[in-house]
């Protein structure tokens, strides 16, 4: 594929993202997990239509004769994503029910915390009720179960759980 940046228009939205018109004439896909900046903010907040019109420079990531996906990400960015997730998917299959872990309070929803291990790459969640934990706060915590897909469900560790 072509490495280059390649100088595009955002054309229009659809369910993923954006229809961008490449120099060439040639319709592609920068597909929200191919966006970063602005047009990412402009996504997520459904006012996409503020950037029609406007030049973006993209990376072509695939292409056949019906088809191509662009991405803002440089090709060792793109590199780097895919390196990071092996190493979170390793994280999640490798961690074992009764692993304590030093986390770090991401995400407050309603239904529970999201962490993520200050020095690695395990992800988890802490269902409520638990004790009343805040973003940025770091804690020892203990897997307690694994979802479908392996992630982990955790508790604040004290030693009555051990």
């Amino acid at each position: 594929m072509n490495q280059d940046k390649v100088l595009a228009t955002i054309k229009s939205k659809f369910d993923l993202g954006y229809i961008v018109v490449l120099e060439s004439g040639e319709e592609a896909q920068l597909r929200v997990l191919e966006q970063k900046g602005r047009e990412l903010e402009f996504h997520i907040a459904g006012t996409e239509e503020k950037l029609y019109g406007q030049q973006i420079l993209v990376y072509i990531t695939y292409r056949d004769e019906r088809y191509c996906s662009v991405s803002q990400f440089s090709p060792a960015e793109r590199e780097e994503r895919e390196g990071l997730e092996k190493k979170k998917k390793y994280a999640r299959e490798t961690c074992k029910v009764g692993g304590r872990y030093i986390v770090e309070i991401e995400n407050d929803y309603e239904w529970g915390y999201l962490c993520s291990e200050v020095s690695g790459f395990l992800s988890g969640a802490i269902k409520k009720p638990a004790p009343l934990l805040v973003v940025g706060q770091v804690i020892e915590a203990v897997i307690i179960g694994k979802n479908k897909n392996g992630a982990p469900y955790m508790e604040v560790y004290n030693s009555s759980n051990a």
